[in-house]
């Protein structure tokens, strides 16, 4: 087995762990590579054991692992997907973050899961991603989670008009539109007051961020390419992909539609969907005090 690990330095991820964690990976594999950036984040003259090896950064990790493990939370997964573009090098998240719900599994169980990886004991599931046009933020087009609309500091609302195949959906006024997919309704979108969707689904879902009119409420509807016009008092916006952000000039057009592939993101066999968020949002937990 041949893995590869990306991540950032964090408060939590220091050298010892890093270096624990490369020693504990070693065990399980023929070879472990580690991505540029996440070697010289840590440190680069960090001393490696013989079987690990420090990628170049135009190195094709699709064509040299057999699974690429990102280690921190939910925007590390995010930005490790966008590594592995549209090869089917699949994806697994080890958590040091806070939340994680697709950086699920805990750094103290690190010899289970590589076990389960030699073991076979897991399953690959397929991500719906978004594709953006015509801007490309980072180095890909592709969103895993969500792409959003939103004001500049300066702006006030912005109005965005919203087309589903050429029908128009609605005039959204407020402080921006969330574009997410069901892997992405446990993020931004959740928090704006979006529903929860299995993230085996394949649909797209438009949350209003602060909408002026009240009666607007978030949108599920079958995959479709949307178009999308955004004004607003500046005359720019901010557009975000992911956790990539750029400013954006009003007079164009944005095109949101389905990914022509899949993020293979790595679920164990004793994990699942339903069960993460339970844990995750706590559900059934009952903090009343009990009565007298």
């Amino acid at each position: 087995m041949i893995i590869a690990l990306h991540g950032h330095r964090t408060n939590q991820l220091t050298i010892t762990a890093f270096s624990e964690i490369v020693k504990q990976c070693c065990k399980y594999c023929n070879k472990v590579f580690i991505t540029a950036d996440f070697y010289e984040n840590m440190l680069k003259n960090l001393s490696l054991p013989t079987e690990a090896e420090v990628l170049s950064k135009d190195a094709d990790i699709s064509q040299m692992a057999d699974f690429l493990i990102s280690i921190g939370g939910d925007g590390t997964f995010l930005n490790a997907v966008s590594l592995v573009k549209n090869s089917d090098l699949p994806v697994l998240g080890i958590n040091m973050g806070r939340l994680g719900f697709l950086s699920n599994l805990d750094i103290d169980n690190l010899d289970q899961v590589l076990s389960a990886l030699q073991n076979n004991d897991y399953s690959i599931e397929k991500r719906m991603m978004l594709d953006l046009a015509p801007y490309s933020l980072g180095n890909t087009t592709s969103a895993l989670n969500d792409i959003s609309i939103a004001r500049t500091d300066k702006s006030g609302m912005v109005a965005v008009d919203v087309w589903v195949e050429n029908k128009h959906l609605n005039s959204y006024w407020g402080d921006g539109l969330i574009i997410a997919t069901p892997t992405g309704s446990t993020a931004y979108s959740l928090s704006c007051g979006g529903p929860i969707l299995d993230p085996n689904l394949e649909a797209l879902l438009i949350t209003p961020i602060a909408s002026h009119t009240l009666t607007v409420r978030p949108i599920v509807i079958p995959t479709a390419t949307l178009t999308i016009k955004v004004s607003s008092r500046t005359n720019e916006f901010l557009l975000s992909k992911d956790s990539d952000t750029i400013r954006v000039s009003a007079q164009n057009q944005l095109i949101i539609k389905k990914a022509n592939f899949s993020a293979k993101v790595v679920r164990l066999n004793n994990q699942n969907f339903y069960k993460t968020i339970n844990e995750k949002l706590m559900w059934g937990e009952d903090k009343r005090k009990p009565s007298l």
